[in-house]
């Protein structure tokens, strides 16, 4: 659709890459950790669509896009089964899994079927109810950390971003705001604050007398002992929405008159930037778009990172 104040323009896409790069991991006894492997087929799909609108009223304008868009990936093939070990010089046979990322109760495992950035988390044993156990004797509980949870995707299932520019006799105001909808992200961070008392969480949990499980009290101490023990804790219980809308940058400048300047310089523009605000809304305790790794896996974890920054800066533009 095209007008001289709206327009759209939408994208489709649909690929299929081959041959990924896997680390395979070894036995010990193999005297190796781990072989390289390329495999598999990851059908990938999305969407990019951008509507725009322009008004003109005399000395003011005001322009406005709003973009979407979404990626979906899907595993369709692991390794082929004929891939040999090099070690053994044997078939390595079909494999359900590969886990590309471990870090104690956290993986990224990928699946067919499933898709890149599935992230997979331990929790605490349950009964046959489903119930958490707890210990009839000494009321204490326990990991399980055989039994792996999906917990969800590191990817959002949607990114919507609204920019909007101002302009009034060479006053401008740009606002940019961002939507990442869906996804999921896990904090060992706030596991390690409940496991040593120093969270919000942990306080209100000894002010109201225990930890409620299964409809009664546990000791603080005991329960976090466990709930955020080990390296990361267990994630299962640290596990969050990514969703979050944040004021993206905004920027405040005046273009002074050329005639102040005798015409030799040009649009000179000052301006007052900000980036990265504010959040509108978050539930994670930290900023979800912040990476442990700029690699494809280890992505979606809170592990001590430092917090996100907000910016501001100044800038003058100018022409000759």
């Amino acid at each position: 659709m095209n007008s001289s104040k709206l327009n759209l323009d939408v994208t489709y896409y649909n690929s299929n890459t081959y041959n990924q790069f896997f680390t395979i991991s070894m036995p010990p006894s193999s005297g190796y950790s781990h072989f390289y492997a390329n495999g598999g087929k990851v059908n990938n799909w999305g969407i990019e669509s951008t509507l725009s609108y322009k008004l003109q009223l005399k000395d003011f304008l005001w322009n406005s896009s709003l973009t979407f868009t979404m990626n979906r990936n899907e595993i369709k093939e692991l390794l082929d089964p004929n891939t040999i070990n090099p070690i053994t010089g044997e078939k390595i046979g079909n494999m359900p899994y590969i886990d590309v990322c471990t870090n104690d109760s956290y993986k990224q495992r990928l699946t067919e079927g499933g898709s890149i950035g599935d992230i997979y988390v331990t929790g605490l044993k349950r009964d046959h109810q489903g119930q958490i156990y707890v210990n009839p004797q000494n009321g204490s509980i326990q990991a399980d950390s055989e039994n792996w949870i999906k917990a969800g995707n590191a990817a959002p299932k949607y990114n919507i971003g609204w920019n909007n520019t101002f302009a009034y006799k060479g006053i401008s105001l740009g606002v940019l705001i961002d939507w990442r909808i869906g996804g999921v992200c896990v904090s060992a961070t706030q596991a390690m604050m409940d496991r040593f008392g120093t969270s919000e969480a942990s306080a209100e949990a000894r002010d109201n007398g225990g930890v409620i499980v299964n409809g009664g009290l546990l000791n603080p101490e005991s329960y976090y002992s466990v709930v955020g023990g080990g390296t990361t804790g267990l994630l299962a219980f640290y596990t969050y929405s990514a969703t979050n809308v944040r004021l993206r940058e905004m920027t405040l400048g005046y273009t002074l008159p050329n005639k102040w300047f005798n015409d030799k310089l040009k649009d000179v523009t000052v301006s007052l930037i900000g980036k990265n605000l504010f959040m509108f809304y978050n539930k994670a305790p930290f900023d979800p778009e912040l990476a442990s790794s700029t690699g494809t896996y280890y992505q979606g974890i809170d592990y001590f990172m430092m917090p996100s920054l907000r910016n501001i800066g100044f800038s003058v533009k100018l022409q000759f």
